[in-house]
């Protein structure tokens, strides 16, 4: 069976295209239809179906090439729309060391789905390292954290969880599914902030912006992640903004499925910390300003019940995981409303 043709559509189902071409009535209200989908933003999953040779694709893992894959996802209600994509694995720990690494999915600029994705070529899909349902809770979790920090700050990369089909059209495999989720590209960040992105520029954390800076290093201790850096960029982006006011650049994080939120088996601390496991908290946010630092432990605590009540209505994470995530962010809560705590163990223990 060709990639492009696979028989996946459920029968409560309908076409897309189908409909704009045999039901007249139904095209002026195809405009609408784009209009009011949303990639990014709603909480409740997104269902996508993806065909491609799932062999190939486990096969040639290493070689950095783009396969030819088809999805279908629901686009509106019962209306199912379906068009060509390319996908290739992707990532570095992952990609050498997960069954089912990362992957990143290219669309063509001149088709709906172009459009249909906030005008973004390229997004990251992060699925399960592997079969468990132990990496199937990493992934939950991960997500968690992204869209916690979505609360916390709008200078966050967005994520729009997806429960993935897969059908391999080489029919060398079974169809399987798992809940992956989609992350927002820098480049749909930048343009929704109204700022650019900096590329290739290493910078002294001295240089950041330091509102947001303060925000970031208490996100990082607040999930338990030190696997990141500022001089090296590393699961870092900066943004600079037109403000005038504000030239320094704003620093955004990704990646945190090495943080003791997540509390992943792999998972464990860098030559360049103190603890011992991933799930100690060790603060790695530089010296700044006593205004700036306030002002950030006053927003988190402002945003404690929202970030709570998150946890608490994300249906898909298990009940004694969702115990243990709620347990893990209360710690830190507790340490930010003691002030003594909070000086020993963040104000006084940041780099100079």
């Amino acid at each position: 069976m060709p990639c492009g043709q696979p028989v996946l559509a459920q029968s409560t189902h309908f076409d897309f295209d189908s409909l704009v071409e045999h039901n007249p009535q139904f095209r002026p209200l195809a405009k609408m239809v784009f209009d009011t989908f949303q990639i990014f933003g709603p909480d409740q999953p997104l269902e996508f179906t993806i065909a491609t040779d799932l062999k190939a694709l486990s096969k040639n893992k290493f070689k950095d090439e783009y396969q030819p894959a088809n999805v279908i996802f629901n686009l509106w209600d019962t209306i199912n729309i379906s068009r060509e994509i390319r996908i290739k694995p992707r990532g570095e720990f992952r990609l050498k060391n997960c069954t089912n690494p990362p992957l990143s999915i290219n669309t063509k600029e001149t088709e709906e789905m172009y459009e249909l994705l906030d005008g973004i070529k390229k997004l990251k899909l992060v699925v399960p390292c592997r079969g468990s349902s132990v990496y199937q809770d990493y992934i939950f979790t991960e997500y968690l954290a992204y869209r916690l920090y979505n609360i916390i700050t709008e200078n966050s990369f967005r994520a729009r969880l997806i429960k993935v089909n897969y059908f391999d059209t080489s029919g060398k495999n079974k169809e399987g599914e798992a809940y992956t989720f989609l992350i927002e590209s820098e480049k749909s960040l930048a343009e929704r902030r109204e700022c650019l992105s900096i590329e290739n520029e290493r910078i002294s954390a001295r240089g950041l912006d330091p509102e947001t800076a303060a925000i970031l290093y208490l996100y990082q201790y607040m999930i338990g992640n030190t696997d990141w850096s500022v001089t090296g960029l590393h699961n870092m982006k900066l943004l600079k903004t037109t403000d005038v006011s504000r030239p320094n650049p704003i620093p955004v994080t990704y990646d945190f499925d090495y943080s003791g939120l997540v509390d992943a088996s792999y998972a464990i601390p860098g030559d360049h910390v103190s603890v011992e496991k991933v799930t100690e908290r060790e603060y790695m946010g530089y010296c700044l300003p006593d205004e700036y630092m306030d002002n950030a432990f006053n927003l988190y605590i402002e945003k404690e019940s929202e970030i709570m009540a998150a946890v608490e209505n994300f249906n898909l994470l298990p009940s004694a995981l969702k115990k243990k995530t709620t347990t893990y962010l209360t710690q830190f809560f507790d340490i930010l409303k003691d002030q003594k705590r909070r000086d020993v163990l963040i104000v006084r223990n940041c780099k100079n």
